[in-house]
């Protein structure tokens, strides 16, 4: 046997049992058949007179057999659910919280683990949805009444086959619950550090502590939708989840604890062992979280080990442990993401290094930016096949945020330390951690908003490939001088590409305050309110005012509710084409008795996409983030036949100080009747057409500013004269129209209101 071959033995025999594990995806077979051809295979390569070669072949096949054996039987038991036959079927029930919840305006998600329903022992994971409010804790063990339902299906996300690559089949529904224990064992123990490790997070709030929660426990509930979206568009998003750069922190922090006290090397190595696995059990034991366990521990002994045949065996040993535990874990992008990035620093970053020495690069910066590019080349394909984006400037966000990252995730754990020993001095180490999180949230917002920060679409994907090729191809030129015409090619194409890139044009970031969009629409209406981690389209104008894709131009791909004021074509002929595409998180519409085409259409459309509808009624109120959104109007369906007018919704959006007065088209005779707050921002009602009571209505409201939207030269004669005439009269009214300004953008801080208006 050659020295090559005989070298690389263990590894072939291991990558033919990862290959069995990950086909068992692709078709089951007999277990009897599997394991009996398996042990033929094996049989014969062992007793048959074959070369050393033929002998390692029939050794690999038997493997692979043995894998896809072991992997159809875990699938088998994975698919397997006692509770899927009790759908719609509710009954007293015993759960216990696996992992921390997921909080929404409407629902609590929690995951679990059934131990008792309706009287029968079960052990099975589940989803857990409670109503809005306080969530049980991880650990805690809960009776309650429960429903049995199957997850949501759409076009869009298809819930029930995300849960089923986790062994979860069904959804329990309950009003209510209560906490009779605390689950014990090797979960309990899990729990008791998990909560150690929130103690090293005391005294801090906000963003700052869901960014350290997301670097230190792979937590990213408490983040908002835009800076979750700026850490995405930044490629800094792997810092927010438990991947192997954390085990890898963690491990060489024990080898230098260890070297400073003079500590055995053999010492040391178990200790590492000892702190990752309890690392593991903190964070939670998720199949993602395992898996960035595995993944992270593996490259953190393979760097120390420094040995290339130590690396991609230790690499190949975790694939096998994850997959024979799951082998639906294969086709998840965690997964993928994880195993492709660490391959990609094994193979590339190493050479990338190397090239770097050439140039006046410090070594530490050499390796960040090499392995930054490495991981990048080898995600992009993953993360644009699952997720349709690939981050641009990974490379800069990641040596711009490396200086803090080691810092930020050790200073939480002595804290977490030091917390029952000193609390004083966990405090001040959480409040040090606490700027290093801000600054870490500066890197992401900052680079997000760079120019082209995410390739989004097909054409500019290809456009920056081909560009990419033609610098590599100009580099590889060894002539001493190049042949011109090839040089002008290559200078022509590059050229092209930056232009047909910047066409695009480049999206507004996300707001850091409060941003009220008045779309232009022509005649009718349409208002984006915004947030951070927050986006509500109030109407959508009519059908030809092509909202969804303003909404797009705007780099929107995702709303946390649609209201749907009031049955007319002005207001909602968007709204169907809004809905099919873009994700919406909930509907608001007032249920009139007084319906349209248009609304039927648009609430058809939320069907399809399993989207709900809530109806707006006086005194509903929503506190999404820093904003809350009041419906003041209608207070009930009105009748059939009734002017939809009268029952429009009208809404009071909330931002600190500052207060926003939508009317939609509900005039003064209705909204001096709820009584009108004081507001700074009024949308003067039903396009500015005449109104009596306008005079009133200012007085009692009092704002900076007041909006009309309306269509240039429509046929209704908006606004009427009367209208701008009491408009001109409100002492220090700053007046704006989208017929002649285009669409018009308030912002606010809480405090203060600028306003700016983009033809």
């Amino acid at each position: 046997m050659s020295g090559l071959l005989e070298r690389w033995t263990a590894h072939l025999l291991a990558a033919s049992l990862v290959a069995g594990l990950a086909a068992a995806n692709l078709g089951r077979g007999s277990a009897v058949v599997f394991a009996a051809a398996a042990f033929v295979v094996a049989l014969g390569g062992a007793a048959l007179p074959l070369d050393a070669r033929a002998r390692l072949a029939a050794f690999a096949v038997a493997l692979a057999l043995a894998g896809w054996w072991l992997g159809s039987s875990r699938l088998d038991a994975l698919d397997r659910s006692v509770l899927a036959h009790q759908v719609g079927a509710g009954g007293e029930a015993v759960v216990v919280v696996t992992a921390p919840a997921r909080h929404s305006p409407f629902e609590v998600r929690v995951p679990a683990r059934v131990v008792q329903f309706r009287g029968r022992d079960v052990s099975e994971p589940v989803h857990l949805e409670l109503p809005p409010g306080r969530a049980p804790p991880q650990g805690a063990r809960l009776a309650l009444f429960a429903v049995v339902d199957l997850p949501e299906q759409d076009d869009e996300f298809d819930e029930l086959a995300w849960l089923r690559l986790r062994g979860v089949h069904v959804v329990l529904r309950a009003r209510g619950w209560r906490i009779v224990g605390a689950r014990g064992g090797i979960g309990g123990l899990a729990d008791r550090l998990r909560r150690a490790l929130v103690r090293g997070l005391a005294g801090l709030e906000g963003e700052r502590r869901a960014v350290l929660a997301g670097v230190v426990l792979g937590e990213d509930e408490g983040l908002d939708e835009g800076l979750r979206d700026a850490f995405r568009a930044s490629g800094l998003y792997h810092l927010l989840a438990v991947s192997g750069q954390n085990v890898a922190l963690l491990a060489g922090g024990i080898m230098s604890l260890a070297w400073l006290f003079g500590v055995s090397r053999r010492v040391a190595e178990v200790s590492i062992v000892a702190a990752v696995a309890a690392y593991v059990l903190a964070v939670g034991w998720q199949p993602s979280v395992v898996r960035a366990g595995v993944a992270g521990g593996l490259a953190a002994i393979a760097w120390l080990s420094a040995r290339e045949r130590d690396r991609w065996w230790l690499l190949l040993a975790g694939a096998i442990v994850l997959l024979a535990w799951n082998p639906y874990t294969v086709r998840e992008p965690g997964f993928q993401l994880s195993f492709g990035a660490v391959t990609a620093i094994f193979v590339g970053a190493p050479r990338l290094v190397r090239f770097l020495e050439g140039y006046p690069v410090p070594r530490s910066l050499a390796i960040v930016v090499a392995v930054s590019t490495a991981c990048g080349v080898a995600t992009a394909p993953i993360l644009w096949l699952h997720f349709g984006a690939i981050p641009v400037y990974s490379v800069v966000a990641n040596a711009l945020a490396a200086p803090v990252v080691g810092a930020l995730l050790a200073l939480a754990l002595v804290a977490a330390v030091l917390a029952p020993l000193a609390p004083s001095a966990a405090l001040a180490l959480a409040w040090v951690d606490g700027w290093l999180a801000a600054y870490l949230i500066a890197c992401a917002r900052g680079v997000a908003r760079l120019p082209f920060a995410q390739l989004t679409s097909t054409r500019a994907l290809l456009v920056v490939a081909g560009a990419a090729l033609a610098v590599a191809v100009f580099a590889r030129l060894r002539a001493p001088r190049p042949p011109r015409s090839l040089v002008l090619a290559l200078t022509c194409a590059i050229a092209v590409s930056g232009w047909m890139l910047a066409r695009r044009p480049t999206p507004p970031p996300p707001p850091n305050g409060l941003r009220v969009t008045f779309l232009d629409v022509g005649q009718g209406d349409g208002v984006l309110v915004e947030a951070p981690g927050v986006r509500v389209l109030v109407d959508q104008g009519p059908p030809e005012a092509r909202v969804a894709a303003q909404l797009s131009r705007l780099g929107i791909s995702r709303l946390t509710a649609l209201v749907l004021t009031h049955p007319q074509r002005d207001h909602v002929g968007g709204a169907a084409d809004v809905l099919r595409k873009l994700k919406v998180g909930f509907v608001l519409d007032p249920r009139l008795r007084t319906g349209g085409p248009e609304q039927a259409e648009a609430l058809a459309a939320a069907r399809a996409r399993a989207v709900r509808v809530v109806a707006a009624r006086a005194g509903l109120a929503f506190r999404l983030g820093r904003l809350r959104l009041a419906v003041l109007w209608p207070d009930g369906p009105g009748y059939s036949g009734e002017d939809p007018n009268l029952r429009a919704t009208v809404l009071l959006a909330t931002y600190g100080e500052v207060d926003v007065l939508l009317t939609a088209d509900a005039e003064s005779p209705v909204t001096l009747a709820l009584p009108p707050p004081r507001v700074e921002v009024l949308k003067v009602a039903h396009h500015g057409s005449a109104d009596d009571g306008l005079d009133e209505l200012l007085e009692e409201t009092r704002p900076d500013v007041a909006v009309v939207s309306v269509g240039l030269g429509n046929s209704y004669g908006h606004p009427a004269p009367s209208t701008l005439r009491t408009l001109d009269r409100a002492p220090g009214l700053r007046v704006y129209r989208t017929d002649l300004d285009g669409r018009v953008v308030v912002e606010s801080d809480g405090r203060r209101v600028w306003v700016r208006s983009e033809r």
